[in-house]
């Protein structure tokens, strides 16, 4: 269980990184750029999904709701992000 956090805390910092390349952006950066950290947030945050699918398997039921909550809220801002660009 604890490894399964570790992967999922290194996922979630990567999708932040991300986040803040796109959120940084100007009109000057490429658009070519754009797309690929959209892609690159995408693939991770798809991967984020299914780690937190297994790790919230494992937890038990008071752990759980509070787990589902934080998670949903991390997903629906990054998917925001992407859906912006």
């Amino acid at each position: 269980m604890r490894k399964l956090k570790r992967k999922r805390t290194a996922e979630r910092t990567k999708a932040t990184r991300f986040l803040t390349v796109i959120n940084e952006s100007t009109e000057n950066t490429p658009h070519d750029d754009y797309v690929h950290y959209r892609g690159r947030l995408q693939d991770t945050l798809d991967h984020l999904i299914q780690l937190d699918d297994v790790v919230q398997d494992l937890l038990e039921d008071h752990e759980y709701t509070v787990d589902v909550e934080t998670f949903e809220e991390y997903i629906d801002s990054a998917q925001h992000n992407i859906c912006l660009i």
